[in-house]
């Protein structure tokens, strides 16, 4: 590897950095990124390095929301300080990988990771949470459940050439809150995001691992609102949670090349979604 080497101290060191150089690529954990850089997948001219940047680092509470660092490790995320803000996060991070990996890898570097389903996005999408992109010109709030998901890397939906992420902010919510995850094969995952409840007076579903980005279930969501008792916040029916999944795995129709690993992913998207109502709701 024969990448130029930066060590910003700041944010806006970090920031022109990546504009003067459309081939310079930001890293923190590089747990995704520097497998990528040492089998020369990747040939960036610059490594601009994040781990002095403290800013990256931080968190808090502004307007009824959390603002989540995105150089916060999934071991962070994890803590029950954090975990208590965003449950379904800090399912998410207790998922992702090895203790390693989880110590050293980074939310905003799960956003962009590549080849692979990110753990968070679900979450993030079945939140409506935005994610921060800062450049020389500002600041630019990019929500995840608007972005389109069939059309292609999420990372080139979300970023333009020069921007950062910087954080995410987070709206808090009291209902439950659900992080369901299920292998489909070598190296491969389904992920799925729940949050429900009185409280937060609907349901969002968000799919991830079926298309390039996550996916909301929009019509499935409103149909299990419906069936939710207004007082109690319990469902109608013990058989709510199986009609769910399938009406989950009916509108986000999971890609495959084959016919018959389309129909798998679509059961476990279906059995993600079912399994993720009864933990909610109990049952």
């Amino acid at each position: 590897m024969d990448a130029t080497i930066l060590m910003p101290l700041s944010l806006d060191e970090a920031v022109d950095a990546l504009a003067r150089d459309p081939r310079a690529l930001p890293v923190a954990g590089g747990t995704d990124l520097m497998p990528r850089v040492n089998a020369e997948l990747v040939r960036p001219s610059a490594l601009v390095g994040l781990a002095k940047v403290a800013d990256l680092r931080r968190w808090g509470y502004e307007d009824g929301f959390a603002m989540l660092g995105a150089g916060l490790t999934w071991a962070r995320l994890a803590d029950a300080d954090l975990a208590a803000l965003v449950p379904a996060l800090a399912a998410a991070a207790n998922e992702v990988g090895t203790a390693q990996v989880r110590a050293m890898g980074t939310l905003g570097g799960n956003i962009l990771a590549s080849g692979r389903p990110a753990d968070s996005l679900p979450v993030l999408a079945a939140l409506e949470a935005t994610v921060s992109c800062r450049s020389p010109g500002g600041v630019r709030e990019v929500a995840p459940h608007l972005l389109e998901p069939r059309s292609g890397p999420i990372a080139e939906q979300l970023l333009r050439p020069g921007e950062l992420i910087t954080g995410v902010r987070v709206p808090l919510l009291r209902g439950v809150q659900e992080f369901v995850k299920a292998p489909v094969g070598a190296g491969r995952y389904l992920t799925l995001a729940l949050v429900a409840g009185p409280v937060v007076g609907d349901v969002r579903c968000a799919v991830g691992g079926a298309h390039p980005g996550p996916v909301r279930a929009f019509e499935a969501e409103r149909w299990l609102a419906g069936r939710m008792d207004a007082r109690s916040g319990r469902l109608s029916d013990a058989r709510d949670a199986a009609d769910f999944g399938r009406l989950v795995a009916d509108e986000v129709r999971p890609e495959a090349e084959q016919r018959a690993a389309r129909a798998h992913l679509r059961h476990v998207v279906a059995v993600c979604a079912r399994r993720a109502v009864q933990r909610a709701f109990g049952g």
